[in-house]
């Protein structure tokens, strides 16, 4: 050892003999000795609390603040990650991860030495595939392996690491890790991750016809690895876009390439508009907004004139994310024809026109804008008038301080401080998704709640969580994940993820219906044989099974009669689509997680999903089958024959004891048993129906004999259209108690 080397060595050496001091002078005496060498005499000597002790001084020398120490100090650490590897003492090497990621970057420009630090860490990174602890292995990998790990001046040691990663990614781990990703519970998120990792390889590998098959009945599986490894999967991405002829794996994949691809990939997204499914036309929109391309102003335009009306506010919207003044002129032509629509259309498209027009900053907008105001000023209209006018202001406001004005409904830049060490994070975050790049930001969020889990700061976890619904609720992934990873952490158990579960919803919804359904859900927990409904119950709730198994069962004569089980991913709901008590009762037969949907939510929903209803009730009828086993085992609620009858009744809500409440309503009866009726009847407002369900009324039906009427008090089971647009409905009526032959005979004349 040279003197300039010893004198770099000093000040290490000094640390070393504060906590070894015997060791240290023996060694002096001996020559002097480095700190490698020493550590590699106390391993010798099995002297572990030593060991770990020179270990924790090595790691902070690296991040000393003078450069020709920190250089030394990688140099040291490189010769202990061998020393170490030799001595199979792989526990202690993964404890120094953090300092090898800080030591290459003192070393990066050292060709030799950094490389020399490489080749440990992708040994270490082998053996620990090898042990099947992948979650380790991806920590080293990615130590110099990550896209920002080395800079771009170090290019033949980035070659060289893209060649040792291809040389890890065999044929075998690559078919390996896949199958544990897909099939384990366990070990499946490492293994992904760590496939991940191997970036180009493992998206060419995915590519092939038998891994494809492999993945077919795992849409959402796939896509999630396509995700992890990002920008080098657009390649193959584009190229499974082209193989594709399914809706939901080309709207996913178009999404991925917004997100993570490059300038190179806009024609491809942009190519499917022409697309005959609206979900992936929206797709190609949002995700072409995404992509930073030279011809992103003119598809914006020529897609104002194509796509269908349902998109064309969504197109204004990502028009006004362009700052070009030369697009005023065709929003402001659009605008005039959207003041031809006479209805609420037409004004939410003219509100969404000024919106962007305030966004693009243009003064040339300001007469037009102006000329909205004074349009809509004078006159005494609705909500949608009143947006409008707000959108015409707010737009000006903006303009006139040069775009620096806040706009109305943006995030609230506040952070608190107090216990919050990810607050400068977070403030990022924020104005992240403030500067229009909200997928961005809710990526960014979701990575901090992982920080915090992982960290047990499971407060700030929560609280970032509820952040979402500022930043991007529609970040239906990263929203769900951050819950699960707060619930795995706060439980202990780790259960299939709740994407995986609802795959088969997700294909029918769109992202923005499913989370306006998800936003909605409250979640409860089931003891083992705790009652969830019971037959005959009025409840208008929709269940969704997350994990665990309930019985659903018949009650009859006091026996129970078993239906059938449910379990992950089964909807249960017969009140929600239909108006009628539950037919069936549920109990949990394992302890069970479920959400519960609200039908009052829906009434909040018709104006922004018009159509979401139907999609949820035609997936309920194609994966429910409660009412047709029903049918098939002879379990009704028909004791007695019941006999076609058309004859006039009138009908009346009573209370508790028996009294009538309110104005009597007219009815035509359809059937009649011992045990009760059916009967058609005009309502005029539709929500009022479901309010009459499980009410007792008393029903008074003209009979022949010595008595001119006869009075019947019951309760409602259940309300079905019969002619919805002369607005009928049919109620069933269970009587309270079952007529006698004598008086149903008088019914029948």
């Amino acid at each position: 050892m040279n003197a300039t080397r010893k004198q770099a060595d000093s000040a290490l050496d000094a640390e070393a003999k504060k906590v070894y001091p015997e060791q240290q002078a023996s060694q002096e005496e001996k020559g002097g000795k480095t700190l490698p060498e020493i550590i590699c005499a106390l391993l010798s000597e099995k002297n572990s609390r030593q060991v770990d002790a020179m270990l924790e001084q090595l790691s902070a020398g690296v991040q000393v603040g003078n450069p020709r120490m920190r250089l030394k100090a990688a140099c040291y650490l490189t010769d202990t990650l061998e020393l170490l590897i030799a001595h199979q003492e792989w526990q202690r090497m993964d404890k120094l991860l953090p300092a090898a990621e800080t030591a290459l970057t003192a070393a990066v420009e050292n060709e030799v030495g950094a490389w020399q630090l490489i080749t440990a860490l992708s040994a270490f990174a082998a053996y620990q595939i090898e042990m099947g602890k992948y979650a380790s292995a991806r920590r080293a990998l990615l130590t110099f392996a990550a896209p920002d790990s080395l800079p771009a001046s170090a290019e033949k040691t980035r070659e060289r690491v893209e060649q040792l990663i291809s040389d890890l990614a065999t044929r075998p781990l690559l078919e390996l890790l896949l199958v544990e990703y897909l099939f384990d519970k366990e070990k499946g998120n490492d293994a992904g991750r760590l496939f991940a990792v191997f970036g180009r390889a493992a998206a060419e590998f995915l590519l092939e016809p038998q891994n494809l098959k492999q993945c077919q009945d795992k849409a959402d599986a796939l896509l999630r690895l396509f995700g992890e490894i990002g920008q080098p999967a657009e390649k193959s991405l584009c190229q499974l876009l082209r193989q594709t002829a399914d809706w939901y794996l080309i709207r996913n994949i178009i999404r991925l390439l917004g997100e993570k691809g490059s300038p190179a990939c806009f024609t491809e997204v942009t190519s499917f508009l022409e697309h005959e499914d609206i979900r992936v036309k929206g797709e190609v929109l949002r995700a072409a907004s995404r992509i930073e391309a030279p011809g992103k102003k003119d598809f914006f335009l020529k897609a104002l004139k194509s796509v269908p009306r349902q998109l064309t506010e969504l197109v204004v919207a990502l028009l006004g994310d362009i700052p070009d003044s030369s697009l005023v002129v065709p929003l402001a032509d659009l605008l005039d024809e959207a003041a031809l629509i006479k209805n609420k259309v037409g004004l939410n498209l003219q509100a969404v026109i000024c919106q962007s027009l305030g966004k693009i900053g243009s003064v040339k907008a300001i007469p037009t804008l102006k000329k909205v105001i004074a349009a809509n000023a004078g006159a005494a209209g609705g909500p949608a008038e009143q947006q409008l006018l707000r959108a015409a202001e707010q737009a000006i406001q903006f303009i006139s301080h040069g775009g620096k004005h806040k706009r109305p409904g943006t995030l609230s830049p506040d952070v608190p401080t107090q216990n919050n060490p990810f607050a400068g994070r977070e403030a990022g975050i924020i104005r992240t998704a403030m500067s229009g790049d909200r997928a961005n930001a809710a990526r960014q969020l979701f990575e901090l709640i992982t920080e915090c889990v992982q960290e047990g700061d499971l407060m700030n976890a929560e609280r970032l969580r509820e952040r979402f619904s500022e930043i991007n609720p529609n970040a239906i992934a990263e929203i769900v994940q951050s819950a699960e990873l707060i619930q795995e952490a706060k439980s202990g158990v780790q259960v299939r993820g709740y994407l995986d579960i609802w795959s088969n919803l997700l294909h029918e919804l769109t992202s923005e219906e499913f989370s306006a359904i998800y936003h909605e859900l409250e979640n409860r927990t089931l003891e083992p044989e705790e009652i969830l409904i019971r037959q005959g119950e009025r409840n208008d709730e929709l269940f969704f099974i997350n994990h665990g198994t309930l019985r659903v069962f018949y009650k009859k004569n006091d026996r129970k009669i078993y239906i059938k089980s449910l379990s992950d991913g089964d909807l249960a709901g017969e009140n929600f689509f239909s108006t009628s008590v539950w037919t069936v009762s549920m109990s949990a037969v394992t302890e069970s997680r479920i959400s519960i949907l609200k039908r009052a939510c829906f009434e909040r929903w018709k104006e922004a999903f018009p159509g979401l209803e139907e999609k949820l009730h035609q997936f309920y009828n194609r994966t429910n089958n409660i009412r047709d086993l029903l049918q098939r085992k002879g379990l009704n609620r028909r004791n007695y024959d019941r006999y076609s009858l058309s004859r006039k009744v009138d009908f009346q809500v009573i209370d508790t004891p028996g009294k009538p409440i309110g104005q009597k309503f007219k009815g035509k009866l359809a059937d009649v048993s011992r045990g009760g009726l059916s009967m058609i009847f005009r309502m005029a407002q539709q929500k009022h129906i479901r309010v009459l369900l499980g009410r007792n009324m008393q029903i008074t039906i003209p009979v022949v004999g010595s008595l001119s009427e006869l009075n019947v008090q019951g309760q409602v089971q259940s309300i079905q259209p019969a002619d919805e647009e002369a607005g009928e409905y049919k109620i069933s009526f269970l009587f309270d108690d079952p007529l006698e032959q004598e008086e149903l005979q008088t019914v029948l004349g």
